[in-house]
């Protein structure tokens, strides 16, 4: 595996064969994409294949079917690209390091393409997503549509469809940079324009505190080229900014705060009024127009699993999909659903996201939820990545009990396994009207909505 260094100085001029394990995700599209349109010859695999972005490049003949092989690693090979590193077990990864061939991460060769780009990278704990495809939408609306790169799933942006973007008329590269395992200094490692969201601790696997995080968060922004878009009135951010030791731009979203007081988004709360401030002060840098910044702003169409209107079920109760997962983002959506249906009853339907995260923030988790009345609560989803001595934390049904007793007076049940809380949701659906179910998860609870909405 070579270092960020080597990486960062890889000719991909002189590279013609290349392999890339997870050509699915966002940043894997992306990449594919260029190398694709450089003239590269690329072969890839990807274990998810009902995908767009995956039917895309079999239709290309570039991805192969099936499952990852051995096979697909050959000594011919001037690269192959890992998801973020090796992954054990894999053949694939394993036939790369027998053969001591070169090989880079998938974030490492984001940032290898990023550098010859303006970039404009979206950190924070969270309103990345959002807040990426708000600058994204705006530069389509008042200039031309940038190369972006949206989350590491399958979130889109409605209208544009697709979460991976490549146009060679455009200077921009606009991308969601992750703090996991300090992945952001690998995808923008000289981000042009570095836009922060908020910073309150998360990944507290990786990240022990508050100063470690902040540390990492420093040394991200200390490498911007031109401007860096922060709240400069927030604490955290003031502890981070004092650790800059290059001179940058600092450019505070609360000077443009006045000239959005009368926007009207499409998406209800007010984070989304704060993600789209910061997209306005990134428009009002790049000296675009402010009114058309406004509108370009109020014509956004939303994307996937941010309060995402699902449909209706068939008794006419409303469903949406939203990505919650941290305490910030759980008291967001629950604010967002109250503002958007005074009038209706919320049923928060949340899966928790990584039993770490849990049993660490379940103080917050606890706080979070003081403004909703009825919460259902199903089994935690742990990620791939997390280790099984972490799922002895807690359990799911101990943790659902713990908000219960933190919120008494309050709806709080532990519904178990996914079917499970999809049939509780059915049954009532049946009896009751006026209702609105928010599905929130980072998981796979999503995957319900289908069902439970109306043909």
């Amino acid at each position: 595996m070579l270092s960020d260094s080597q990486a960062l100085n890889l000719d991909l001029a002189s590279l013609n064969n290349i392999h890339i394990i997870g050509i699915g995700s966002a940043f894997g599209n992306f990449c594919a994409k260029i190398l694709y349109d450089m003239g590269k010859h690329i072969t890839a695999s990807e274990l998810k294949q009902n995908t767009d972005a995956a039917q895309y490049w079999l239709g290309q003949g570039v991805l192969f079917p099936g499952n990852h092989s051995a096979d697909y690693i050959h000594k011919d090979l001037d690269l192959v690209v890992f998801p973020n590193g090796p992954i054990p077990g894999n053949p694939e990864c394993e036939q790369t390091e027998k053969f001591k061939l070169p090989a880079i991460t998938i974030a490492q060769l984001t940032g290898l393409i990023s550098k010859n780009l303006k970039t404009i990278a979206v950190v924070g704990t969270h309103g990345k997503s959002t807040t990426t495809a708000f600058i994204v939408w705006l530069l389509h609306k008042t200039c031309e549509t940038p190369n972006f790169i949206l989350g590491d799933g399958e979130d889109k942006i409605f209208e544009l469809n697709t979460n991976a973007y490549v146009n060679p008329k455009s200077k921009y590269l606009v991308l969601e940079a992750c703090e996991y395992k300090k992945q952001f200094l690998q995808r923008a490692p000289k981000p042009y324009i570095s836009v922060v969201t908020s910073m309150a601790l998360d990944h507290t696997d990786f990240y022990p505190t508050q100063e470690s995080y902040n540390s990492a968060f420093a040394e991200f922004l200390d490498n911007t080229t031109n401007t860096i878009v922060i709240d400069t009135e927030q604490q955290v951010e003031k502890q981070i900014l004092d650790q800059l030791t290059n001179q940058t731009n600092i450019t505070d979203i609360n000077q443009f705060r006045d000239e959005l007081t009368d926007i009207k988004l499409t998406l209800p709360g007010k984070h989304n009024k704060e993600n789209a401030l910061r997209a306005y002060t990134v428009a009002r840098t790049l000296k675009i127009d402010k009114v058309q910044a406004v509108e370009a702003l109020q014509s956004f169409p939303g994307l996937t699993k941010r309060f995402e209107l699902a449909g209706k079920t068939a008794n006419g109760n409303l469903v949406y999909k939203d990505y919650a997962h941290n305490p910030d983002k759980l008291r967001a959506v629950i604010e967002a659903a109250g503002e958007a249906h005074p009038d209706k009853q919320i049923i928060l339907v949340w899966q928790p996201h990584s039993v770490e995260r849990s049993y660490t923030f379940k103080e917050a988790f606890a706080k979070a939820i003081e403004k909703i009345d009825t919460l259902w609560i199903t089994d935690i989803f742990a990620p791939v990545r997390e280790p099984e001595d972490y799922k002895k934390l807690i359990t799911s049904e101990a943790f659902a009990n713990y908000l219960a007793a933190q919120n008494p007076g309050k709806t709080v049940s532990y519904t178990g396994t996914i079917a499970n809380t999809e049939t509780k949701i059915m049954n009532i659906d049946k009896t009751h009207q006026n209702l609105v179910f928010v599905l929130a998860s980072a998981g796979d609870l999503h995957k319900i909505a289908t069902d439970l909405i109306a043909s």
